[in-house]
């Protein structure tokens, strides 16, 4: 008996939170029914923040749970499920903020479905890793609004795929992410794997699109990048175990990526791409002292050597010529 009312309260906040992700969903589709009905941006914005929480909310049962509900089985497929509720919208305002929101949503999504498909020394989920940044730089408005060539959400798209890479370049340039990498089992059906194909191939799609219309360097690069990295993570995955030229790889990466962001910056005055360079060289020097540990002294001074030389750039590059700097739309790639 005991056992029985013991079991009841382990089930019952299960209810509470299966049936709350289930009313969020619901008020969010009414909410963003709302938002097309009256093209206005933050009743969008509403809408993805409810199917966000519903998401999330009953994330867990839906890669647990046998017997799914219509609204697990949509969860499952929600990097495309909310590409095609959300993206037309962010047309349809003509707003970026929604269409942060909506790569956001089709990204945190995807990358949670790696969750259903983890294994044990698995290479797939760390090839998927790459998955966002390739579908975010390859985005091109004209393939989704039928032939119209103004680039309305393409340089949004690219400086989040930088910005992507920026911190996945930066988890994996740290020794201890490569010695601690084993991945586990959860779940035996990978019922997500549908949506997680269908992304990788339109991202296929777009890459192809892209080399077609446009040869462009920066895109050369970042594509080198990602190919460099999928055989680093297939290399230490299934020949042999890499940590050490692995964390080597992926230093060189981030200040690849960090020196062009500056150089874009210096080159078009651009604020936003400097200091994403800046920022991201800075951290990553930072990151290098404190993980490598040399003397108490030689860290205070280096690492105010480097504050006061990231401040003196900032200042120099702010107030050089005393011109005004123009936020122009390109991204910081």
């Amino acid at each position: 008996m005991k056992c029985e009312t013991l079991e009841k309260y382990r089930v019952f906040p299960l209810l509470v939170v299966f049936m709350l992700a289930e009313v969020l969903f619901v008020l969010g589709l009414g909410v963003l029914a709302i938002a097309y009905s009256f093209r206005h941006s933050a009743f969008g914005i509403w809408a993805i923040v409810l199917i966000g929480l519903s998401y999330w909310s009953g994330w867990t049962h839906s890669l647990t749970e046998r017997n799914l509900s219509l609204i697990d089985s949509v969860s499952l497929q929600m990097p495309i499920v909310a590409a095609i509720l959300f993206l037309p919208l962010a047309y349809r305002c003509r707003s970026q903020k929604l269409f942060v929101m909506s790569a956001i949503a089709v990204c945190s999504s995807l990358l949670s479905n790696l969750g259903a498909i983890l294994t044990k020394g698995s290479v797939l989920p760390f090839l998927l890793l790459m998955l966002p940044a390739a579908l975010l730089w390859s985005y091109n408005d004209t393939i989704w609004t039928f032939g119209q060539q103004r680039k309305l959400f393409q340089p949004i798209a690219r400086r989040l795929a930088v910005i992507y890479l920026a911190g996945l370049f930066y988890w994996f340039s740290f020794y201890a992410a490569w010695i601690s990498s084993g991945w586990y089992s959860r779940l035996l059906k990978w019922r997500s794997l549908l949506s997680v194909g269908m992304i990788a191939a339109v991202a296929i799609g777009q890459w192809i699109y892209l080399v077609i219309q446009a040869r462009e360097w920066k895109s050369a690069m970042i594509g080198s990048m990602l190919v460099m990295s999928s055989i680093v993570h297939f290399w230490h995955l299934r020949v042999e175990a890499i940590p050490v030229f692995a964390a080597i790889v992926f230093n060189a990466l981030l200040g690849v990526l960090a020196i062009v962001a500056i150089q874009k910056g210096l080159k078009t005055r651009e604020r936003r791409a400097f200091w994403l360079g800046a920022i991201a060289l800075s951290w990553q020097i930072l990151s290098r002292l404190l993980e490598y540990d040399p003397s108490s002294i030689l860290r205070v001074l280096m690492i105010a050597g480097l504050g006061g030389s990231a401040i003196a750039a900032g200042l120099w590059f702010e107030f050089r010529d005393r011109a005004p700097l123009a936020n122009s739309p390109e991204s910081p790639h």
